[in-house]
This record gives structure tokens, sequence and C-alpha cells, in this order.
């Protein structure tokens, strides 16, 4: 009956008011493959809306075959980089190679990197051996290279020399003294001279990232006063002397806290790299991230592969990359990641995004960007969007960069529209993060978000999605003047056919979340457009399942939603909440196991009144 009567009210608004024209998505890329090697074979990637895309891959029959014992790698050595490289430097040097590494265990202890520079048609065969790694930093570039496959290969961080992380449980915790006692899980790692970077609230079952309905933490080392001291007291115990920031730390609660958090990644793939396929690739720890692609690298994609915590130390260990597993910026698209089970990440999942620049200041053709994760090249074309957020006309070449610090660049264009001032936004034309599919993943017991989706023509389908800390999808415009400028906007966006259970788990958001944050506030536009969220399971929902805001053209359909029994029951549980800046919303056939009192939850809330009526209309 509330849903009629909502209806009805719903029909009588739609009748005065108005909305905004639906926007036509954008053209889907259609490659087609031609003049392919006989050296090669080409994986087909078929995506959103008739997206169509092609990585190749070395064919094996075709290759020659060297050892890379040959050139020095051997479990023996206390540093196999000198050697590794040499295979490396090999492989650049003769095409058409497939290289293959015994099984076994190889220890790298350089602060050098390992450069894969310039390798065409090249396997990597890793027969199941483990790399494992001891120093900070990148760790593998692959630049200028196309066609390039690594399977069978497992990568890890040196624990024993130096513990990426460590559970604690609180005691002793007195705001008025500003001390907290920490008691090591693993009193082999209770050490005063460890790092204190990063701790945040876990579970104290599992000892993975997330307490339920609380996400208590705090970035030590963003503040150089958080510790004032720190004494090992008894075997397993440190006491710290902290500024006030763990004033909140209750006794009995138990936290992951990181020794490195942003200080490395295995796989750096850059400089226009293109075909490159890991297949079978195991990453159980880094100091860092797992992969960074970046620079306009393209056509790459991560298969059948396991980001997390190594199974065989399931029990000590609680953190397997100590920062996001994959971050995608800058990129040409066009990337597949499917098959993968990736967990336990001192950060999101997936982060996939173009930079973006916020203009500070104007001086003639001078502007002055902040921009921590944008390419800035003389030559590039700059567009720009204005204070609303909305995209103009303006565009201007790059003549010259200056970094003034970290964040901040001077910017010289050759010729600068008169519109363009403080305030407005800058992004490179010369990057494009889109054209992609994640499918057939399995996302859980990490921290922070499952997937950042801030690229477009997107397909996110059959995917497994379990208790994540926060939320399971994000897709956001976010800029934080000082922090980050991530997200371009997004089109043609499909989520679908997936499942998920207990995300939110500490109640950090919702569980899928689309919208926009400049410097605290959202847009006062629609940046996404052509979003589909359709045929997903929602179960154990802790408080709002959807919010949703700056999207012109939504489908909402064909999704059960169960609140379930893990969580408490609140009003808002499972409820879908619409925004200002949203129009053409398609709300339909969803279906509410756990509705509540009159199935007032499939009523979609809305703060605007078109909006509300065009959802509610379809109940």
């Amino acid at each position: 009956m509330l849903l009629k009567i909502v209806s009805i009210i719903a029909s009588v608004i739609m009748l005065f008011t108005s909305s905004s024209a639906l926007p036509q998505k954008g053209e889907v890329l259609t490659e087609k493959l031609e003049n392919l090697s006989e050296s090669r074979t080409a994986d087909e990637i078929e995506g959103v809306a008739g997206t169509k895309f092609y990585i190749q891959r070395p064919k094996e029959e075709k290759l020659n075959e060297v050892n890379a014992s040959a050139f020095g790698l051997s479990q023996e050595n206390e540093d196999n980089f000198e050697a590794f490289q040499s295979a490396l430097n090999y492989c650049a040097q003769h095409p058409r190679t497939k290289l293959v590494i015994d099984k076994g265990t190889y220890y790298f202890r350089s602060l050098n990197s390992l450069d894969m520079y310039n390798c065409k048609d090249l396997l990597i065969e890793g027969s199941d051996a483990t790399f494992i790694f001891s120093s900070t930093g990148y760790k593998i570039f692959v630049r200028n290279s196309d066609c390039v496959e690594i399977r069978n290969l497992n990568f890890d961080w040196n624990w024993a020399e130096s513990p990426l992380a460590s559970a604690v449980t609180v005691k002793n915790s007195n705001p008025d003294t500003n001390t907290i006692d920490l008691v090591f899980r693993d009193a082999e790692n209770c050490n005063e001279d460890c790092r204190l970077m990063a701790i945040t609230q876990c579970d104290p079952e599992t000892f993975t990232f997330g307490a339920k309905y609380s996400s208590k933490e705090n970035y030590l080392y963003q503040d150089t006063t958080s510790i004032v001291s720190c004494e090992k007291i008894v075997e397993d115990t440190l006491r710290i002397v902290h500024n006030g920031c763990m004033d909140s730390f209750e006794d009995g609660e138990t936290y992951i806290l990181r020794h490195y958090v942003y200080d490395g990644t295995v796989f750096n793939l850059r400089e226009d790299s293109k075909n490159l396929t890991f297949d079978d690739v195991n990453i159980y720890g880094s100091a860092g991230m797992a992969y960074i692609c970046e620079d306009n690298a393209s056509h790459f994609q991560i298969i059948n592969s396991f980001i997390g915590v190594n199974p065989e130390y399931k029990d000590k260990r609680c953190v397997s990359m100590t920062a996001d597993a994959i971050h995608i910026v800058n990129t040409d698209g066009c990337f597949n990641i499917s098959g993968c089970d990736i967990s336990g990440m001192g950060d999101d999942a997936i982060n996939v995004h173009d930079g973006l620049g916020y203009v500070s200041a104007v001086n003639g053709n001078t502007l002055t960007l902040i921009a921590s994760a944008m390419r800035l090249r003389e030559g590039d074309i700059l567009a720009f969007k204005n204070g609303r957020f909305e995209n103009t006309d303006a565009v201007a070449k790059i003549a010259s960069v200056r970094d003034i610090d970290w964040i901040t660049k001077e910017v010289v264009v050759e010729k600068l529209p008169e519109s363009v001032t403080e305030g407005w936004t800058a992004y490179n034309t010369e990057c494009n993060s889109g054209n992609y599919v994640i499918r057939n993943n399995y996302f859980h017991e990490n921290r922070a978000r499952g997937l950042l989706l801030q690229s477009s023509n997107g397909l996110c389908e059959n995917n497994r999605f379990y208790k994540t800390m926060a939320q399971a999808i994000k897709v956001v415009m976010d800029i934080e003047p000082t922090l980050w400028q991530e997200g371009t906007g997004v089109d043609n966006l499909v989520i679908r056919n997936n499942t998920f259970e207990k995300c939110n788990y500490s109640d950090w958001g919702t569980v899928i979340e689309i919208g926009t944050n400049i410097a605290g506030r959202p847009a006062e536009t629609a940046v996404f457009t052509n979003v589909e969220i359709t045929s997903n399971t929602f179960t154990d929902i802790p408080s709002i399942l959807l919010r949703v805001n700056n999207v012109n053209g939504l489908v909402v359909s064909d999704n059960t939603v169960d609140t379930g029994n893990f969580f408490d029951s609140a009003t808002n549980q499972g409820r879908m909440e619409f925004g200002k800046f949203c129009s053409n919303v398609t709300y339909s056939d969803n279906n509410f196991v756990n509705s509540g009192f009159l199935r007032f939850k499939e009523a979609a809330v809305a703060e605007n009144i078109s909006v509300w009526a065009q959802i509610n209309s379809q109940l």
C-alpha cells in the first residue's frame, strides 16, 4: 500500500516537472586485428556496449629458449639483481625469446630496480619460482616494451628481515597522559625501532582490515609529531607516547600497524609499453603496491593471478600490499583484469583514473596547477572544466613545465583562453585510462575501497566482493587540493551480475557510491553519464546501499537486496539515495528480500523533487 501511494504521488509530480535530456553514449572503441606477426597471438577482449580490443601475446613455439641460470640466477646467491638484469638485457637485445626460470626461491637485496627496457616478443616462464625482495622502491620497470608475457611466477617480501605490518591489541590506553600499550600478536615483530607508519582498526577474529561498524585509524607518518616516544616494556609490548592522535583507541581493540605504506611497487608499467600479460603471477607482499600502470601504457592484462597474503603464512601475516593492489593512472587504457583473487591490501584493490590539475593561480599564459598525479609534458593539450565542473571549449598547448614542489606545477601554455581562471581544473587530453574489463574476480578483506572506477567505457561483471572495509565500488571525481586530484568524469559504465556480501564492513560510506568531491563540495553538474547497475546481489548491508550524485542517465534495475541479520537493523539499511544533480534515472524491478515495514526501504530518497518522482513513479 505504501509503495502504491508513493507511486501515485510521484506520477502527479512528474506531470509538472521536466528533466534534462538523456545524453547519448560516447563512441566505443572497436579495434581491428590486422597484420599480426607470425610470432604473436592475440586475446580478444569484449567490453561494454560493443567495445573490442586485442592484447597480443608471444607465440611460444616461435620463440628461442634460454635459461636464466645461464646468466647466473641462482638460489645460492645472496642477491640476484645483477644476474637477472643481465638476463633481461639479453632479452632486450634478442627479440622472440622465451626466458625460463627454474623453480626455486631467489633473493633480491639490491636497492636498484630491475629494468625490462625495449623488450619485444618476450615470454618469461616462471616455473612457479619465487622472487623475494628486501628493499623498497620500484622493483621491476617495464619500459617501452611490446608483447611481453610473464607467467607462473611468484613475488614476496622478506618478512624475516623487516615485516610489512604487525597485528596488535590495545592495552592501558590513557587519553589523560596520551599513552597506549600495543601488544604484538607476534613478539618477534615487537621492536622499539620499528617503523610506525599507519595504524588501522581490524577484525579481532580474522585480523583483516576493518572492524564491524568501526574504522578508527591514523596515518602516523603524515604528522612528524604523532609519536613522542616508543619503549619496549616487555617482550611483546611497545609503550607509545603520542600527541593525542590515538586517544580514541580503546583497550581490547585490535589494529593492523603498518611499518611501510607507499614505499615500493613490484611492477611499474610505463613509457608507452603495450601488449603486456601477467598470467598466474602471484604477489604476496610489497612495501607499497603490486602494480602501477602509467605513462601511456596500454593493452595490458592481469589474469588468473593472486594478490594477497601468502597462504603458507596466513596465520602470521596480516597484510599483502601496504597500499593499493593495482593503480592505473594516465594510461592509454585497454586493459583486462580477470580471474584474480585480490585481498589484504592497505588501500584500494584497483584504482582507475586520470589526473587532474586544480588551477590555483593564472598569470598571463602561466598556470599554477595543484597536480599530484597528472602527466604534464611539453606539447600535450590541456582541456578545462569551469568552477561548476562543467566541460568547456577551452584548450591550451603546453609550452613548458616547472616543478615548484612535489604537488605544485608552473605550466606555461602557448595561448591561454581568457575564460580560464582560478578555481577551474585542467586535464590532459593525451591520457585516457578507459576501455576496460574487470571480470570474474574476488575482491575481499582489504582496507578502503574495492574498486575506484573513474574512467569511461568500463565493464565490471561477475565479480565477488566480500567484506571490503569501505565502499565495494566508488565512482568519483575527487579533488583534495593538497593531497590528490583524481578522475576526469565517466561515460558508459556497466556494473552487473556481481555479488556483494558484508561490504562497507566498517560503515565507512555505502556499498556503492557515485559522486564528486571538489574541495569539500559536490560539482554543480552531472559529470557521470550512462551508468548501469543491474542484476547484482547484495547481502548483509550495514547501512545505505547506494548513494548517487552528479549522474545524468542512470539505470538501477533487477538487483536483489537482502539486508540480512549480520548487522544491526537500521532504517537506512539497504536504502538508495539520489542527490541534487541527478537526472534521467531508471529505477525498476529491484527485489528487496527484507524490505521492512510496508516495504519502506524500496522507496528511494532524492534531494531533487523531479528525480524523486522519476524514481518512485517506477515502483
